[in-house]
C-alpha cells in the first residue's frame, strides 16, 4: 500500500451552475476571533481551503466538522486579505489569518477572508484513511451517498507540517443518512489518485443539505441513494 499525495483542505473544481467565474465574497472575521479543532490543535490558521460558517456578528469562523456537533459550512475560503499586524504596527499580507488576531474597533485594520459560497461548486477533498474502501470501483460505489467532513488539526495523521485544521472527508460515514452534510459525486480524475489501497484518496463532493442562499439543496435535505 502507498499513500497518496496528501492536499490540503476543499479545493474547487467545477460550478454547479452558472458561469465558471471565480469571484470569492470578502467577508469579515471578528477580532480576537480564535479558531481550535476541537480534540486537536488549538489556535490553529485560518487559510485556502478551510471551511467557514456564518455568526451573528455578520463575520465568520472556522466551520467545525465531525469532530463536535458538525456544522454546514457557508464557504470556503479561497485567499486571505491583509491583516493587522500589531507588533509591526502594519497590515501585512500572509497565507494565513493567526487564531486571535486582533484589530480592536478599527474598521480600517479589520480582518478579511475571500469565500466560495459551498453550495456553487463541486469540491476535491482528500479521504481520511484507508479502511473504508480499498479499490476504485468500491469508491465509485460510494457516489450518490452523503458523508460528514472532519477537521484533523493534530489529530490524525500524526505529522501536522502546518499549525492548520487539515479539513478532510470522513470516508468512514458514508452512508444514506440525510444529515450528513456533503454529497459524495465522484472519485476524482487526478493523477494524485494513485494507490486505491493507501490513504488520502481524492473525492468530489458536493453540499447535501442547509446551503444558505435558497440554492438547490438549502431548503430540503436528501437520504441520497
Amino acid at each position: 500500500m502507498a499513500d497518496n499525495r496528501i492536499c490540503y483542505g476543499f479545493r474547487p473544481c467545477g460550478r454547479r451552475w452558472g458561469s465558471a467565474t471565480y469571484n470569492p465574497i470578502p467577508m469579515i472575521v471578528a477580532t480576537s476571533e480564535a479558531f481550535s479543532v476541537t480534540g486537536g490543535t488549538a489556535n490553529v490558521g485560518l487559510g485556502v481551503g478551510d471551511p467557514v460558517t456564518r455568526l451573528a456578528t455578520g463575520g465568520v469562523t472556522l466551520c467545525a466538522g465531525a469532530e463536535t456537533t458538525p456544522v454546514v459550512p457557508y464557504g470556503i475560503v479561497a485567499a486571505v486579505g491583509p491583516n493587522w499586524n500589531a507588533a509591526l504596527g502594519q497590515m501585512q499580507f500572509t497565507d494565513v489569518l493567526a487564531s486571535a488576531t486582533a484589530w480592536g474597533t478599527n474598521l480600517d485594520r479589520q480582518s478579511v477572508v475571500y469565500v466560495l459560497p459551498i453550495e456553487s461548486w463541486y469540491w476535491e477533498i482528500d479521504c481520511n484513511d484507508a479502511d473504508a474502501a480499498t479499490t476504485k470501483a468500491a469508491y465509485q460505489a460510494f457516489g450518490g451517498e452523503n458523508c460528514s467532513f472532519a477537521l484533523y488539526g493534530g489529530i490524525a495523521p500524526t505529522s501536522n507540517p502546518q499549525n492548520r485544521a487539515h479539513p478532510r472527508l470522513d470516508i468512514g460515514s458514508h452512508a444514506t443518512t440525510d444529515t450528513l452534510a456533503l454529497r459524495i459525486n465522484r472519485v476524482s480524475d487526478t493523477k494524485d489518485n494513485v494507490d486505491f489501497t493507501g490513504n488520502y484518496v481524492k473525492m468530489i463532493v458536493e453540499i447535501n443539505i442547509g446551503g444558505p442562499g435558497g440554492m438547490p439543496n438549502s431548503v430540503v435535505t436528501s437520504t441520497g441513494i
